[in-house]
């Protein structure tokens, strides 16, 4: 069996160098029928190697029912990928963030007494250790040392907390279940050089803006080890309520090329982002109220739907150099690391005895298009920096035994074949390259056509740039000028106009192939039939269903409600009618109110929602109050990872608190201690910036608690009641939500707010107090039930309940991607064929929403599920090749 070794420059197989070109494609975000598709295209894309995380709760979503069939089949993931000749990078967690439901950990594991989450906790240990070993005994026989294509494994994600006591215990003892499960592979980590460093593992980089600056700090810090960009962003994700996010195509290409010039494999994340399909969108980890779209199209090369944008042919430019030129890239090494300029035309030399790559770039200075390079022996190089700022030019490369490639003045595509060389430039500029100690010119051609070359025996293929985005290597071979080239020679997606393609055998020959057919047509979309409401959701005002006894509200996941919707019911008595205000402290995330069968309100947040006390009427005799609580998902990092969802604690009557306006004086006194432990390393931080405190007095006749909140306040806040602190909030959080109980005496209270960093005073308007006058739910009765899709058809009439409508079309397979715009309808949920789609919101950014190719059938079926039982009235569907946004 194989072996993998690393030095410095790269990793070795069998003592032959490798280099990397990878991306991400999340297996869980894409149905299994598609897992082929995307990693074809990968491959085309120049990529040699996929990366993807493994969501433990993906695979049990109940505890102790595993499931590793269909789109859940990992293995059959890995062994598709290997099948094309592509690595693959494990990155099993046991925490994974992705943006995903809890980080990747199960809701069950999330409400297990005691647990303490990414931490040496027993209880937690316990049960990602039968995890592991569940998952990784799966895939052992498929490393690169048994045979197979998995080559790298990851412990943990983003591992920053420095402070924590148990830290190395902890990721210590996730590397001893990955070596027991019997991977002999190397480990990597991705944690920022956060110290102590994790022993028998290799650091990593994750960035976009400043990964040139990491590097040289990692070069430093790891000299004996390759390095690895695990997570080049070329995109970012949208959340609920957000500005769509891009990163501009160009850019990303160079900023790629800048790190392959740095002697860095590189990895996008993500190459492919897929969809949140169902409830699997999560709450942000560090930025408030925010939670993902179900598109995670995360403006990647690869769009949602599969199709290829401009940013998929600009960095298979850069692949194909990776992969193809890998046997120079992997020998070198980044020299330095030197002083550079970020900001303007730089030079990134990496040298090896296979020979040099030079990277010049405009540093984003797109004013600058050519550059005039000096050789290490004087000579002179004028290069172009176009299409997208930056250029990688080969010196004193052996091409052969009998050919030096002293240099050329524009970039390698990459060896193919038979050691053919193809380099490429703009049409019309002047080639310059010298083997041998001569100098050749060529004009590079404008049109499809490739100028062969051989000198000493060497075969050279130039071509424009164009072109190079449209070459594709199948087996061998080079086919140039199809837009695109599937799993044969024979797949040829012809580019628009072309009436034919050329065709370079790995011996060298040429030869063209006439286009048969002309790229295919626009299809018609298909016309969605009339929205028929099949039933509403009558739990507000039907007696006869049947609930299940609770003795309190809990977290839905403590319910059996992992995922998604739960009905919370509550009976309350009043001798009398009565008005009341009512409030729920604790509520997460969006919660619809019925009293007695009408709607009264919607607790939370986002659009229609409210977190401030709710006026309602309660008739004498029994009230019955029932709550469509919306878990949005949750957070899939930082120190609230994971979180509640659900109902908890009391239905308050609520009225504001009304207190002396807020004295701000500068300074105060904190103690290390009271800063939670997972965050202990943000203390240099607050010593750093100025402290402030904000302190207000009131006077409570007789004591009852006081709900304090606050939204978007970007400030470390810690909530001081009568000298005892009860809340510690990060700034990244952006919110703050605690209950004053115990804190609290008749009388004169005293509350202090330490705020650090640079406050504004009006911002303690944001502050809000809640005096929590009377526990309405007292003595009610509570049940709970479980959210389903109707199998039939039921009441259609009910005023604001929410309800089911269904609609049909007729479909024909095509290759262009087909999405749903929903209008209409306010927030809910798609079903395509009774398959769960995601969430829509007509908040934004997302508007179109994909529906998968294996999901369709000729005749199909949408369930649409609408909170407030508005009609998707006008909804209609679209073929959309560039995702959701483009």
């Amino acid at each position: 069996m194989a072996t993998i070794s690393y030095d410095d420059r790269s990793y070795l197989i069998d003592g032959k160098r490798i280099w990397l070109t990878s991306g991400s494609i999340h297996y869980f975000r894409v149905p299994h029928e598609l897992w082929r598709d995307r990693l074809i295209k990968a491959k085309r894309a120049g990529l040699n190697c996929i990366q993807t995380y493994i969501a433990w709760n993906f695979h049990e979503q109940q505890e102790g029912k595993w499931n590793f069939d269909g789109d859940y089949d990992l293995r059959e993931f890995v062994l598709q990928a290997g099948e094309l000749g592509l690595y693959v990078i494990l990155r099993p967690g046991p925490y994974i963030c992705a943006e995903w439901e809890t980080g990747g950990l199960p809701a069950w594991l999330v409400v297990k007494k005691g647990v303490a989450l990414r931490t040496a906790n027993a209880t937690y240990m316990h049960y990602f250790d039968k995890y592991l070993k569940k998952v990784l005994s799966r895939l052992s026989d498929l490393q690169i040392t048994r045979g197979g294509n998995i080559i790298l494994i990851q412990n943990e994600n983003e591992y920053i907390y420095t402070t924590m006591p148990d830290r190395i215990n902890y990721l210590g003892f996730i590397n001893q279940l990955i070596r027991r499960a019997g991977f002999d592979i190397p480990i990597i980590t991705c944690n920022y050089l956060t110290e102590p460093r994790v022993p028998d593992t290799i650091e990593c980089c994750n960035g976009y803006e400043d990964v040139i600056p990491f590097l040289k700090r990692l070069r430093t810090a790891q000299p004996d080890a390759p390095m690895l960009a695990t997570e080049f962003w070329p995109g970012w994700f949208d959340y609920w309520g957000g500005e769509h996010q891009t990163r501009d195509a160009k850019e990303v290409a160079r900023k790629a090329l800048e790190i392959l010039g740095c002697g860095c494999q590189v990895n996008y994340y993500m190459w492919h982002g897929g969809t949140n399909f169902a409830f699997w969108a999560s709450k942000l980890g560090h930025a408030g109220a925010r939670w993902q779209t179900t598109s995670y199209d995360y403006d990647a090369p690869l769009a949602e739907g599969g199709g290829l944008t401009e940013k998929y042919y600009l960095t298979k430019l850069v692949n194909m150099l990776g992969t193809h030129f890998g046997r120079v890239l992997s020998a070198g090494k980044m020299t330095g690391p030197d002083v550079s300029v970020l900001d303007s035309t730089q030079v990134y030399n990496l040298s090896g005895p296979a020979g040099r790559l030079a990277v010049i770039s405009n540093g984003g200075r797109q004013e600058i298009t050519t550059a005039t390079a000096s050789l290490p022996d004087g000579k002179k190089l004028d290069v172009s920096l176009e299409p997208f700022g930056a250029v990688a030019i080969p010196v004193d490369v052996q091409l052969g035994p009998e050919a030096l490639l002293n240099y050329a003045n524009i970039m390698p595509l990459g060896f193919f074949g038979e050691n053919i060389l193809v380099l490429h430039g703009p049409a019309g500029w002047q080639a310059r390259l010298a083997i041998n100690g001569k100098e050749l010119t060529y004009q590079i051609p404008s049109e499809d056509e490739p100028l062969l070359l051989e000198h000493a025996r060497q075969k050279i293929v130039i071509i424009n740039t164009d072109l190079a985005q449209r070459t594709w290597e199948v087996d061998g071979s080079l086919i140039m000028g199809p837009d695109f080239v599937g799993e044969s020679i024979d797949d040829v997606r012809p580019h628009s106009g072309s009436k034919q393609y050329a065709i370079i055998t790995p011996e060298g020959r040429l030869g063209h192939k006439k286009v048969s057919r002309q790229g295919p047509h626009k299809p018609t979309p298909p016309r969605l039939g009339t929205f028929t409401r099949l039933c509403i959701c009558d739990e507000p005002i039907n007696e006869e269903l049947t609930w299940e006894k609770i003795d309190r509200p809990r977290d839905l996941a403590v319910h059996g409600i992992n995922y998604g919707y739960g009905w919370y019911r509550l009976e309350v008595s009043f001798p009398r009618a009565v008005k009341r205000n009512i409030f729920l402290s604790r509520c997460e995330d969006r919660a619809i109110i019925y009293l007695n069968g009408k709607m009264v309100g919607i607790w939370g947040r986002g659009p229609e929602a409210t977190r401030e006390p709710i006026p309602v009427s309660f008739k004498r005799g029994k009230n019955v109050m029932v709550f469509l609580v919306d878990n949005l998902g949750r957070r899939n990092g930082g120190i609230n990872l994971g979180g509640f969802k659900g109902i908890a604690g009391s239905i308050w009557n609520a009225k504001p608190l009304r207190t002396k306006k807020f004295k701000i004086t500068a300074g105060a006194n904190f103690s290390k201690r009271s800063i939670p432990r997972m965050l202990n390393y943000i203390i240099p931080e607050l010593e750093s910036e100025q402290l402030w405190t904000a302190e207000t007095v009131f006077n409570l006749p007789t004591i009852c608690p006081i709900h304090l909140s606050y939204d978007n306040l970007p400030h470390h806040i810690a909530i001081i009641c009568n000298d005892r602190q009860t809340a510690f909030f990060p700034k990244n959080e952006g919110y703050g939500d605690v209950i004053l109980g115990n804190e609290l005496r008749r009388g004169k209270n005293t509350l202090q707010l330490l705020i650090w960093g640079n406050l504004n005073p009006k911002d303690l308007g944001k502050i809000n107090l809640y005096l929590l006058t009377e526990p309405i739910s007292a003595g009610g009765k509570w049940s709970i039930r479980k959210w389903s899709v109707p199998s039939q058809k039921g009441r259609v009439v009910g005023k604001e309940l929410p309800a089911w409508y269904c609609a049909h079309f007729k479909y024909s397979p095509t290759d262009v991607p087909l999405f749903l715009k929903i209008t209409g309808a306010k927030k809910g949920q798609i079903y395509l064929n009774r398959q769960n789609v995601g969430r829509f919101w007509n908040i934004g950014p997302q508007e179109y929403y994909y529906l998968p190719e294996p999901w369709l059938r000729e005749d199909n079926e949408l369930l649409i599920f609408t909170e407030q039982g508005n009609s998707p009235t006008g909804s209609k569907l679209v073929f959309r090749s560039g995702g959701p946004y483009r």
